[in-house]
């Protein structure tokens, strides 16, 4: 049915072999329980008989008949009925002087020896287990009590049940327990027999989705909606496997943006230096193609400049140089870096500082550079006569630093690959010619490499906002 190596086969054993031992011990428990509880009940019930047949016998005393004996005897032999046991009344000579049992009248007027009466005649009572000594050929719970009359012993009665009758309601209980236990495996089986295979089938499931996934398929994924562990597993899964489809999609696109953006530049170079040595381009306007060259060779470099930079972030190479600065001075920097190009589309820049001084524990130059590419995608992708807001406010330990445009947004399915490199929204796309896709990467890692956190908020044709955090100085 199952094999014991799998998952499946371990546990459905695993849960088998702990139900079976936990009843074994269970029933084992309840079997001594239930013997020592009938043994208790029963001597109960024989040492309160034996206080009956005291007063009975007290009374043969006192008012002695043969009428009375005869009275008596019937009384005795109803309490050895009704208690089923063998009643015996001995002298203080250790001679029976009545039995309940008529069968066993003979033994009447025949002594006991004081190994089977033990010190009942001493005043002393005793429970004891056995065959009284030799006197019956089974196994008995004997109660021994001493006849007490006028506060003086005048002799013993020994109250005799066989063992067997007494094991007999705990076989009765016993035996209830076991169907109870029988039934209760039954179900218990066949629950965890599904239980286990359901378990085990979302394992496969998963198995068989990463063995997919390593052989390159990373669009499949696993379908288990449970709310328990495999669920959150199944989870897990998915979004490890769209993170290696994103990564797999990121590898192609990382080489053929690679590709593209080093053979346009180097197409250009390439077409007019051969138009300037071949005489293709008239002397005149040679200087102004070697201008574009320059431009292009300028972008390459910036390009395998910020490569570099990127490769060194994710593999942590780069260290930070933190010192303390004013990051309210930089922002103005920056401003002025690029007032050609705000002044060129009519930008209103609008600079909330909540202290003129604001002083952060950061690598100037990396922040520099988050600043200046936060503000120059703003710059770029605002509409003409529009405005910009920068703010920089502090909370706690924190420094928040603020830059919003009010141009093209970012559509919210494309807000959570904006940080991957080479990635541009495709509204960006005729905005952003110069542009390789690496300056929001760049970013995203000198914050992470701060220890510090940057969100995005946009909305299409509205606005787009940047926030990234600083350690206050």
């Amino acid at each position: 049915m199952f094999q014991f190596k799998s998952i499946f086969g371990k546990l459905i054993s695993a849960y088998y072999l702990i139900i079976i031992i936990t009843f074994i011990l269970l029933g084992s428990l309840l079997f001594g329980l239930l013997g020592e509880y009938a043994t208790t009940e029963k001597e109960e019930v024989l040492r309160y008989t034996g206080e009956k047949v005291n007063e009975l016998t007290v009374m043969l005393i006192d008012n002695y008949s043969p009428l009375v004996e005869r009275l008596y005897r019937m009384n005795l032999e109803s309490y050895g009925t009704n208690t089923q046991s063998l009643i015996i009344v001995i002298d203080k000579t250790g001679e029976i002087f009545a039995i309940s049992n008529p069968r066993y009248s003979y033994l009447e007027g025949k002594k006991l020896t004081k190994e089977q009466y033990g010190e009942i005649l001493s005043g002393k009572d005793f429970k004891r287990i056995g065959d009284l000594k030799g006197m019956f050929s089974e196994t008995v719970l004997t109660i021994g009590l001493p006849l007490i009359y006028n506060n003086q012993v005048h002799g013993g009665i020994l109250l005799n049940t066989p063992i067997p009758e007494i094991n007999k309601m705990r076989y009765e209980v016993f035996k209830l327990f076991m169907i109870a236990v029988s039934v209760a495996l039954c179900i218990a089986f066949i629950l965890i027999f599904f239980l286990s295979q359901r378990f085990s089938s979302s394992i496969k499931m998963i198995n068989k989705a990463a063995k997919t996934i390593a052989n390159g398929q990373f669009q499949n994924r696993v379908s288990i909606v449970s709310e328990d562990e495999i669920g959150e597993l199944a989870k897990t899964f998915n979004s490890m496997a769209e993170s290696l489809e994103n990564l797999e999609k990121m590898r192609s696109s990382f080489i053929a943006n690679v590709s593209h953006e080093l053979r346009t530049p180097m197409t250009t170079v390439q077409g007019f230096i051969e138009g300037i040595i071949d005489g293709t381009i008239p002397p005149d306007k040679q200087n102004k193609y070697l201008e574009i060259v320059l431009d292009e060779i300028k972008r390459l470099a910036r390009l395998v400049h910020d490569l570099l930079d990127l490769a060194k972030m994710e593999s942590g190479v780069i260290q930070l140089d933190i010192r303390k600065f004013d990051i309210n001075e930089l922002i103005r920097l920056s401003i002025i870096k690029f007032e050609k190009k705000i002044m060129s589309k009519d930008l209103k820049i609008n600079v909330t500082f909540e202290d003129e001084q604001c002083m952060v524990k950061a690598d100037m130059d990396g922040i520099q550079r988050v600043i200046n590419n936060l503000l120059e995608n703003a710059i770029k992708f605002s509409e003409e006569h529009g405005s910009i807001d920068i703010a920089v406010t502090t909370k706690g330990n924190k420094v928040y630093v603020s830059i919003q445009d009010y141009g093209i947004g970012i559509d919210e399915q494309e807000l959570k690959y904006i940080w991957d490199r080479f990635y541009k929204t495709d509204k960006s796309r005729s905005k952003d010619k110069s542009g390789a896709g690496l300056g929001l990467a760049i970013v995203k890692n000198i914050i992470n490499h701060h220890g510090q956190e940057i969100t995005v908020e946009s909305k299409l044709e509205e606005y787009t906002r940047f926030v990234f955090t600083l350690e206050k100085a």
